[in-house]
């Protein structure tokens, strides 16, 4: 059996509408020598058909069961099947380019890189207007140092400084990018080396800390300043559920620990990176005891927790506050206010 290039994978789940486009792109890669590891993640639709459907029709698909385990079980088990020297990731219900496994392998060979990043585009599926996302910077960086102080903070948080810059004017999202693992391209030896994988606990933001785990191991990373990925951007009901839901105050918490659990791989340096991060996930977490329906005393007991964390105390002790930002600066003062008497000291 030929041992192929590049492995795709794609998480499905209820898309038997969008998945076929989504695999389209891979399929007609002039990088012939891929697979495509479609995982059915307890799909209750057709999509399990038209996954077999395209299976029979080209070899190179493969398609595994991961028993609804949700998004990360499946990328997962996605990276245990694969067999290629690079790794890229899709969602089912986005639009891939065909160039973009070539560009993008021929792109990590040329540099030595362990990471490529890709620019993208996005359209809204009801309206049709389309968003274009060009790189933020140029990601060619030769050393672990690097990585980390210049690429890791685009998407790891937003630290205090950045608040500080938002008082003048500079919007959060300046130098921000998205944390998605489906636009960039990844070598799969590093990942089993280094056993990185994605944290099944976490529903939001997993695929940024997955991101973050690979590049505190990477040594090398390039880009292909090109949109050959499309997303198609919509408000699912699995995506409302978890910020307007219970789910929304277990997945701070254990984001919360991801962070901190990275933050000791890389020998404490990113604590800065996410120290304003902490802060507004207090508020957020405040703010949603009241606003989620039936959830003021979970809420509030997650609000304890959460603030009783060691990082998050020291965060919020140090937080600029700007007149310029009123409602702001209120509701950390609040939160200063009452740290004392609310949130427990560290055991």
């Amino acid at each position: 059996m030929t041992v192929p290039v590049a492995s795709v994978i794609v998480p499905c789940r209820n898309v038997e509408k969008t998945v076929e486009a989504a695999l389209a792109g891979p399929l007609a890669s002039p990088l012939r020598e891929l697979e495509v590891i479609a995982v059915d993640d307890g799909s209750t639709d057709g999509t399990f058909s038209v996954l077999e459907r395209i299976a029979a029709k080209d070899g190179r698909v493969v398609v595994l069961h991961s028993g609804g385990k949700g998004v990360s079980a499946a990328r997962n088990m996605g990276l245990d099947a694969a067999r290629g020297e690079f790794v890229f990731f899709v969602d089912a219900d986005d639009v891939v380019e065909p160039d973009m496994y070539p560009k993008v392998v021929e792109a990590m060979r040329r540099d030595r890189a362990d990471y490529c990043r890709v620019a993208h585009e996005g359209r809204f599926v009801l309206t049709g207007k389309e968003l274009n996302f060009p790189l933020k910077g140029d990601y060619r960086f030769s050393s672990n140092e690097e990585i980390i102080e210049k690429l890791i903070p685009c998407f790891f948080g937003y630290s205090l400084r950045q608040v500080v810059e938002l008082y003048a004017g500079v919007p959060l999202f300046a130098r921000r990018e998205m944390g998605s693992v489906c636009t960039g391209g990844f070598r799969l030896s590093l990942i089993r080396d280094c056993d990185i994988r994605f944290d099944e606990t976490i529903e939001i933001y997993e695929d940024a800390m997955f991101l973050s785990e690979y590049l505190i191991k990477s040594q090398r990373t390039t880009i292909v300043d090109e949109s050959l990925y499309h997303y198609m951007l919509s408000v699912s009901g699995s995506m409302l559920s978890k910020t307007s839901g219970p789910e929304f105050f277990a997945n701070k918490l254990r984001l919360l620990a991801k962070r901190e659990e990275l933050d000791v791989k890389s020998g404490g340096r990113l604590t800065s990176m996410y120290a304003a991060s902490c802060v507004f996930s207090l508020l957020e977490i405040l703010r949603a005891s009241f606003r989620i329906k039936g959830c003021l005393f979970r809420g509030l007991s997650v609000f304890r927790r959460y603030g009783s964390d060691p990082v998050v105390k020291v965060a919020l002790r140090h937080f600029p506050l700007s007149w310029r930002k009123p409602v702001l600066a209120a509701a950390v003062l609040a939160c200063r206010f009452i740290s004392p008497l609310f949130f427990r000291a560290k055991q």
